[in-house]
């Protein structure tokens, strides 16, 4: 069924991609605008007035073929016959050009042959009275309010002066009962006009809210997608990339001891490679099976730590030393959140010093001051310039200790080496919101 055929029946159109209804839109019927479908409502309204009309010239019809049935009786039904078929096709019409509660003037080219057809039975017979009933409401739904009132004048005195022609001594009820007629009828259409218009309102109002629901909820499965996509590559960046990254650096170390003619050194190396390639293999696996890594605490998480030291100083080939300023009972109150940020940010952040730093000494700082965990990576390397250089390792480790309500910080400069701080809460505070004031390119240490 076409969009416009839909229309024509008073049902809802099938949305269309190139014009979906947006949030924000004008709650006024008027300011909706006239391309918005009609309500069931207003197509029952629009039958109900046709169906009027139709038995309005069913009783008509029976009138005048009452016994004994009559030439002129024949006439009126055939007049009647008629005037159906004009009033139909042009009714028919008009469904295919929604007129919209207030009504449209292209009705008259049906209602005035109607009219014109309807008012020539009273030439025959006087049967025909009652159809003036049935277009009081026709002429008041189709037409604006102005021609609506000026058709139901021109319908009720045709139908007063009609009727009164055949009889020989007219009184009051001949005159007053099509006059009563159209003052009910313009009573009724003028309350249902505006229970239409609410109605019409309210519809499309629920139209705009089921289609700003669906938005947002496209939104927001755009957005989980977009926040998995980035944990996924965060995971497999602080976790799968650096050990991969060892490995590769402690196998070209093997190879370069291999040709020193140091086997034992070299064997050293291939054993913590194959150590390093069963760690990632155990995190691969836990990361396809979605298993919660086990987050260490203690006296077990001072040694994880030490572990990853010792692993990337073997790795870079490079000194790096590790200051704990932190006792275990303190590493034991981490939140698991916390300690798990912690690692992952050592891990990344000495990775990103081995593999563009070049750098010869390396200290890595953790304690605690003020209620927030504090953890320094400081390189003598060739350093760089935090406002053009921003990597996915920095933007990945400021994400991290985002997530659990802390901030990274920056300060490097070309040739002089590198210093991030990373500041950790101690509490499970949610993450505060950035302030978009405060710029995030560039990071200056307290």
């Amino acid at each position: 069924m076409s969009e416009q055929q839909a229309r024509g029946q008073g049902l809802p159109a099938r949305r269309t991609p190139d014009a979906p209804d947006v949030p924000g839109a004008p709650e006024n019927a008027d300011a909706l605008g006239t391309d918005l479908t009609p309500t069931p409502f207003a197509a029952a309204l629009r039958w109900a007035v046709h169906v009027l009309v139709y038995l309005m010239v069913m009783l008509a019809t029976g009138l005048a073929l009452a016994p004994p049935p009559s030439a002129d009786g024949w006439i009126t039904v055939a007049l009647l016959a008629l005037f159906t078929a004009v009033y139909s096709l042009g009714a028919r019409r008009a469904l295919r050009h929604r007129a919209g509660p207030q009504g449209s003037w292209s009705a008259l080219t049906y209602l005035l042959p109607s009219i014109a057809i309807w008012s020539c039975t009273f030439a025959v017979g006087p049967d025909a009275v009652w159809v003036a009933f049935g277009l009081d409401f026709a002429v008041l739904y189709a037409l604006p309010l102005i021609g609506g009132l000026i058709a139901l004048v021109v319908v009720t005195v045709i139908g007063v002066l009609g009727y009164g022609g055949w009889s020989s001594d007219p009184v009051p009820g001949e005159v007053a009962g099509p006059m009563i007629g159209a003052l009910v009828a313009l009573a009724v259409v003028v309350t249902v006009r505006a229970l239409q218009r609410e109605v019409d309102r309210r519809t499309r109002l629920a139209r705009q809210l089921a289609a700003a629901r669906d938005t947002i909820a496209e939104q927001t499965r755009a957005a989980t997608t977009a926040a998995e996509r980035d944990r996924i590559a965060s995971e497999l960046h602080d976790t799968v990339a650096q050990s991969n990254l060892s490995i590769h650096l402690l196998l070209d170390a093997a190879t370069a001891a291999l040709e020193r003619e140091e086997p034992g050194e070299a064997g050293a190396l291939v054993q913590e490679a194959r150590a390093a390639a069963a760690r990632t293999g155990m995190q691969t696996r836990r990361f396809v099976d979605a298993a919660e890594v086990e987050v260490p605490s203690g006296a077990a998480l001072r040694h994880e730590l030490q572990r990853l030291v010792a692993d990337a100083a073997t790795a870079g080939r490079t000194r790096i030393d590790l200051r704990e300023e932190i006792d275990d009972e303190e590493l034991e109150a981490l939140p698991r959140s916390t300690a798990r940020a912690l690692l992952r940010l050592v891990e990344s952040l000495l990775a990103n010093v081995i593999q563009h730093a070049d750098a010869s000494r390396t200290m890595v700082t953790l304690g605690i001051h003020e209620e927030e965990l504090l953890l320094d990576v400081v390189d003598d390397g060739r350093g760089f310039d935090p406002d053009l250089v921003a990597g996915f390792g920095l933007r990945s480790a400021r994400a991290r200790a985002a997530s659990v309500g802390g901030r990274m910080l920056i300060e490097s400069a070309p040739g002089s080496g590198a210093a991030v701080q990373v500041v950790l809460p101690l509490s499970q505070e949610p993450p505060a919101p950035p302030d978009p004031s405060v710029p995030t390119d560039r990071e200056e240490t307290p």
